[in-house]
């Protein structure tokens, strides 16, 4: 913007000269010109634009009275360099704060520069509480819990929002109760949500402005770089602030559980460990979220369809009088209901073609156009074309709410579906939750799986490893293994954390596992840049890392090769560009480990 309004007077000056100068030479009748003035005028052109342009950086240079640049400069980036000066100590104060209230403090203080909002407040998600709680605190207002519909919602769409935008439009009505629920209750004419990779940090509500017009386009650009800021410094204060309770919970359990965790070594070993289920935390969460989202609007819909049935029982009970009517109804009821293998599916021009031939059977039996339309599009989504003769028998008879009936049986019966799946995907996320990190910490050697091991590992790691990465399975049957299985739950975790962090989320990570006499050899396969042969031999060393500042301690493949070798196994890696290789070789029955040994001894 500012080289546009500095320079833009010598690019319009430039470009008037050249079309004044075209529009005489081509508006020229050239055929009474000789050929040499013709040459002249011509030549003259590219003249005259350099001549212009000199006379205009004369008078900027020399003209003390007239200076264009510097008189566009007053009037348009006064305001805006203010702006950037108070956005730029804002951003140095949020970096300087760690504790969040501190940060929502700062955010509330900074608005009323950039905005005339009357009314501002922050709803923060709250660990300790479970929800959604308004900052600064007031007696008597509302909190919002993370299965709030709308709040669900607006994770998925990150953006700010009118509240008027869920009335008007037509795009937003299947959330628009909910949304206009949560603004009357925060009295909010405009919602700012604090996202950060698909999690909700917390929502600034604002109300109306003071002057009563709406916010414009500018004042929401403002909004938007104040937000993007915010996030990442609510982020931070965040993960400090929980940082800080696990550090004092591990140090409680280190002093009470075990000598040699009480080491300087030890404790960063476990700071590794904590660093690498941090980054887990927040992909667990949405993980359940999102099914926990299926179940309370299937709730929602199991309510209604039990409403509706509740109220027309009696309307049932009458039209089950006919006994013909009540065995078609009930033929069609078992079919919906029952468990069934869902057919092939139907192209979109063989189901276009389906129900209109169903439409055109059911208006020939007397049955009006919508409702034929409608029953029609019922029996093809519904896969019962097996009883669609049932059906059309009731809706014939005109029994009406028969067929009511039969569409709120099947939403009822689909509801239900979705809500045991729905809780099959949490237990599934949280048996390998329970299994990956084994509440019991066991030292003690034991018989186990190491492919569901890997398994489990990938359910903990899904959110990581889902967008943009293809991960492939070559598991053979493999026998089990005497080990400890939370300690290569950790091996596991950092090979292929380490595997993404290569591909950058971007790529194809293969996973194998085979066995050959008492040995069994698990493979971590990516598709990276590979690892440059001048540091092949240093990448084992505690505190040697690749990576950038922040991502990582260099501790992770010192503990995983600590790990191996306590299990009397070997890790090798063998990587060319494209290609890099894991190889981890554990014996079937290794020596059990003296109980005064370490539990996590690096390698030296």
């Amino acid at each position: 913007m500012k080289i546009i309004r500095k320079f833009g007077p010598i690019f319009g000056l430039v470009l008037a000269a050249f079309l004044l100068q075209s529009a005489l030479i081509f508006g020229l009748d050239f055929r009474s010109l000789d050929s040499d003035r013709t040459v002249v005028l011509l030549i003259s052109l590219p003249f005259t634009t350099f001549a212009a342009v000199f006379v205009w950086i004369w008078f900027n240079e020399f003209g003390p009275a007239w200076n264009l640049s510097s008189a566009l400069s007053k009037l348009t980036d006064q305001e805006y360099v203010k702006y950037l000066s108070s956005l730029d100590k804002f951003k140095s104060d949020l970096i300087a704060t760690n504790i969040t209230e501190s940060v929502c403090d700062k955010i509330l203080k900074f608005l009323p520069s950039i905005i005339n909002a009357s009314r501002a407040k922050i709803y923060l998600w709250r660990e300790d509480l479970g929800k959604f709680s308004p900052y600064p605190r007031e007696s008597g207002e509302d909190h919002f819990y993370i299965f709030d519909p709308f709040l669900l919602w607006i994770t998925e769409h990150d953006k700010i929002f009118y509240s008027e935008e869920f009335v008007e439009n037509v795009k937003l009505q299947q959330i628009k109760e909910h949304a206009l629920s949560f603004a009357s209750k925060t009295k909010a004419d405009l919602l700012v949500p604090f996202i950060l990779n698909k999690s909700l940090l917390g929502m600034l509500v604002l109300g109306p402005k003071n002057d009563g017009r709406r916010y414009n386009a500018s004042e929401l650009e403002k909004l938007n770089e104040m937000r993007s800021v915010s996030v990442m410094s609510l982020s931070n204060s965040i993960f400090y602030e929980r940082l800080i309770e696990l550090t004092e919970t591990l140090e409680e359990k280190v002093r009470h559980r075990t000598q040699e965790l009480e080491s300087a070594q030890s404790q960063l070993i476990m700071s590794e460990k904590m660093a690498s289920l941090g980054t887990m935390v927040a992909g667990i969460a949405h993980e359940i979220n999102t099914p926990a989202g299926v179940i309370n609007g299937s709730a929602d819909n199991l309510e209604s369809n039990m409403n509706y049935i509740v109220k027309n029982v009696f309307e049932i009970v009458r039209f089950a009088r006919n006994k013909k009517l009540r065995k078609s109804f009930e033929v069609a009821l078992l079919h919906i209901l029952r468990d069934r293998k869902k057919s092939q599916a139907m192209e979109s021009k063989d189901k276009f073609r389906i129900k209109r031939e169903l439409k055109d059977e059911m208006v020939e039996m007397g049955i009006e156009v919508s409702l034929a339309g409608e029953v029609s599009s019922f029996i093809i989504e519904n896969d019962v074309m097996e009883v669609r003769k049932y059906i059309m028998e009731i809706l014939a008879q005109g029994a009406k709410s028969g067929y009511e009936m039969l569409k709120h049986a099947s939403n009822t019966n689909r509801n239900i579906k979705n809500i045991k799946y729905s809780i099959k995907n949490i237990v599934r996320i949280v048996k390998a939750l329970k299994y990956y990190s084994h509440l019991d910490q066991s030292k003690s050697f034991t018989s186990a799986d190491l492919i569901e091991g890997i398994e489990n590992t990938l359910v903990i790691m899904n959110n990581q490893l889902k967008y943009g990465v293809e991960v492939k399975k070559n598991f053979s049957s493999i026998p089990k293994v005497v080990c400890n299985p939370d300690e290569l739950n950790q091996v596991w975790t950092n090979l292929i954390q380490n595997a993404n962090q290569a591909i950058r989320g971007q790529g194809t990570i293969e996973l194998s596992a085979y066995s050959a006499g008492d040995t069994v050899t698990i493979e971590v396969q990516d598709d990276g840049p590979g690892i440059d042969s001048s540091i092949k031999d240093r990448i084992w060393d505690p505190f040697f890392t690749t990576k950038d500042q922040g991502e990582g301690s260099g501790l992770g493949l010192g503990i995983v090769k600590g790990i191996v070798e306590k299990h009397k196994g070997k890790i090798t890696v063998e990587s060319i560009p494209g290609k890099t290789v894991f190889k981890v070789e554990l014996p079937l029955r290794p020596p059990q480990p003296n109980a005064e040994t370490s539990l996590e001894k690096p390698a030296v």
